[in-house]
């Protein structure tokens, strides 16, 4: 039997707003949590707090392109995918 909201709701009587509105909360702090432990990695990697912080090691030849290039693109879109979180997460408990 497939566990679904309606079933849920019924059994452990919890009205489905809050249902949802637990659901959403705990699925944004889960991906915020696994987008900055992926973030942490690559700025341990590198000793920086940011993903400035890597450009302008590149842009001081500290580092090469080649060395942080795939870095320096995931970490971009890790940072924007955590402000995208976040703002939603702030968004969603003021509701």
């Amino acid at each position: 039997m497939t566990v679904t909201v309606e079933r849920i709701e019924r059994e452990l009587d919890i009205p489905r707003d809050e249902l949802i509105k637990e659901g959403i909360r705990t699925y944004l702090e889960f991906e915020l949590r696994s987008l900055k432990a992926e973030m942490s990695k690559i700025l341990s990697k590198h000793n920086i707090h940011s993903f400035s912080e890597l450009w302008n090691k590149l842009e001081r030849a500290e580092v090469s392109e080649s060395e942080c290039f795939e870095d320096l693109t995931k970490l971009e879109y890790l940072e924007t995918k955590a402000e995208k979180v976040e703002f939603l997460l702030k968004e969603h408990i003021g509701s």
